[in-house]
C-alpha cells in the first residue's frame, strides 16, 4: 500500500511538471513583443575611420590586457599631421606618425596595473583620447 502511494505520487509529480511545461510553452510561443516607448535601444559606436577628419586608432596594446614583459608596443593610426603623447604614471612619450599615419613605439611598464592614455592632438588644435588599461605580471598562467 506504501509502495503505491509514492509510486501514484511520482506519477502526478511528472504529469504535473509535463503540463506545466507545456503550457509555459505554448505561452512563449503565442507571445508577442511590441515595442513601447519604454524600450531600451542599444546603439552600437562604430570604430573611427581614416575618411573622418580627425581619427585615432590604437591597435596595440588592447585594454585590459596582460603582458608578461616589461616593455610593450603601442601601434596605431591618426592624421599625419597630428602629434602623439602617450602618458602612464611613471613618463610621458611624443611621437610623430608616418606619412601615411600609423605610429609605433615601445613603453615600458611597471608591476600590476598600468593606465596609458594614448592623445594625439591635430593640426587644428583639437584632441583625442583613448585609455588603455595593462597589467603586468611575471606569473605563467
Amino acid at each position: 500500500m506504501k509502495a503505491e502511494r509514492i509510486i501514484l505520487s511520482l506519477i502526478a509529480i511528472f504529469v504535473g511538471l509535463l503540463v506545466a511545461g507545456s503550457a509555459f510553452y505554448l505561452y512563449q510561443m503565442t507571445k508577442q513583443i511590441t515595442p513601447d516607448n519604454n524600450s531600451i535601444t542599444i546603439k552600437s559606436h562604430p570604430t573611427p575611420t581614416p575618411n573622418s577628419a580627425n581619427y585615432l586608432v590604437v591597435d596595440s596594446p588592447k585594454d585590459e590586457s596582460i603582458a608578461d614583459r616589461k616593455t610593450i608596443t603601442i601601434s596605431g593610426k591618426t592624421l599625419p599631421g597630428a602629434t602623439i603623447i602617450i602618458s602612464s604614471e611613471e613618463n610621458d612619450q611624443v611621437v610623430k606618425p608616418t606619412t601615411t599615419g600609423a605610429f609605433s613605439i615601445t613603453q615600458t611598464i611597471s608591476d600590476g596595473v598600468n593606465i596609458l592614455s594614448i592623445t594625439s592632438v591635430f593640426p587644428d588644435g583639437t584632441e583625442q583620447a583613448i585609455k588603455r588599461s595593462i597589467s603586468y605580471t611575471s606569473d605563467d598562467f
